[in-house]
């Protein structure tokens, strides 16, 4: 019998086991198929087992990943494991550590973290990529996913306009680097619990100015300038320059669209994130102004075509699968759920995307 390791938080009180537990190493069997889980007994597991790992049987695992009870942090964090984003995010975090440290970015370890992210568009499909993305994450990670998750997006958008490979890979770098200039923000600020008041919004705003100093002469200067004008607007109402129009460069209009999904799924201590479907209802209908139009037309299209079959979690616990996405109501897809296929409303919706492992 072929044994997988699953982490003990993924267990809950009340389950009844459907196969034998063993230890890490499935040289000791700790608890019987048909025993029902108490905390008492999770406690002494977690005592006994100092790992923090399990096995049992493959489809016991399965039966635990895919019922929708598991810990939606404690699947992510295995999910991102395996898929290599964690590790693309301590990579992330390593570079605006010295950044902040040293006020220099190591652009040689930049290229190769670009070179990454671009193989891992390549290799990983769309669902696989953003459920990454539309991962709540904590208040001490923000910049480095936020970072990571506007270069993967980048990345994706080039990939829809088919642009060539070496633009796509200058996407992947200016996501990657847009933000970097935060590192040069007080951290009680960039880290506030609470929404900014004007005094310190205007510190933030200093941020695509550091960025864009930060990257050397010698970076190429397509990058240096998305990093610059990603918070302009094509109405000239934007920052820090105030341009306007064909001023803006595409890949600075690019990133100004990863840069505005990603802000709007991430959750903050002040407000609550938001699921894709939200998030695309309000790019359709203009909520975001001083965006490039056709590229945000593209984006929608694209992101809504992707989003079908996907698996999501609902609000009566059920997973469904995304089955059609109305075009003029993004917000209220159709669910299939256990073969009721219906469309979402005030009472039952999606609550987040589900884990795709096994789909």
């Amino acid at each position: 019998m072929r044994l997988r390791k699953i982490p003990i938080d993924f267990l809950w009180e009340g389950l009844e086991l459907s196969g034998d537990i063993y230890n890490d190493r499935g040289s000791v069997l700790l608890l019987k198929r048909g025993e029902v889980l108490t905390q008492d007994r999770l406690d002494k597991l977690s005592k006994f087992e100092r790992g923090g790992y399990i096995t049992t049987s493959e489809e016991t695992y399965q039966e635990i990943l895919n019922s929708g009870k598991a810990p939606r942090a404690a699947l992510q964090r295995v999910y991102e494991e395996a898929v290599g984003y964690t590790a693309l995010k301590n990579d992330v975090d390593s570079i605006f550590s010295v950044t902040r440290n040293a006020s220099e970015i190591n652009m040689e370890a930049t290229e190769t973290v670009t070179k990454d992210i671009f193989t891992k568009i390549k290799v990983l499909d769309f669902p696989k990529i953003f459920q990454c993305i539309d991962a709540p994450r904590e208040m001490d990670e923000n910049l480095q996913r936020h970072s990571l998750n506007v270069a993967f997006t980048n990345g994706v958008i080039g990939q829809w306009l088919k642009l060539p490979e070496p633009m796509i890979k200058k996407l992947v770098c200016a996501g990657l680097v847009h933000d970097i200039g935060k590192t040069k923000i007080p951290e009680e600020i960039l880290n506030a619990p609470r929404r900014l008041t004007e005094e310190e919004f205007e510190i933030i705003k200093a941020h695509p100015v550091y960025s864009y100093e930060l990257l050397w002469d010698n970076v190429d200067e397509d990058i240096r300038l998305a990093a610059r004008h990603h918070h302009e607007r094509l109405d000239g109402k934007g920052y820090p320059d105030q341009i306007a129009g064909d001023e803006i460069s595409l890949l600075a209009r690019i990133t100004a669209i990863s840069d505005v999904y990603d802000a709007m799924i991430s959750q903050r201590s002040y407000k609550e994130s938001m699921i894709p479907f939200d998030v695309l209802e309000k790019f359709k209908k203009g909520e975001f102004p001083g965006l490039d139009e056709r590229l945000v037309d593209l984006f929608v299209k694209n992101m809504v075509a992707n989003y079908r079959d996907v698996k999501v979690q609902m609000s009566d616990g059920r997973i469904g699968v995304v089955r059609y996405i109305p075009p003029n109501d993004l917000n209220h897809p159709i669910i299939n759920c256990n073969h009721d296929v219906s469309q979402t409303d005030d009472k039952w919706y999606c609550v987040c995307i589900a884990n795709q492992t096994g789909k």
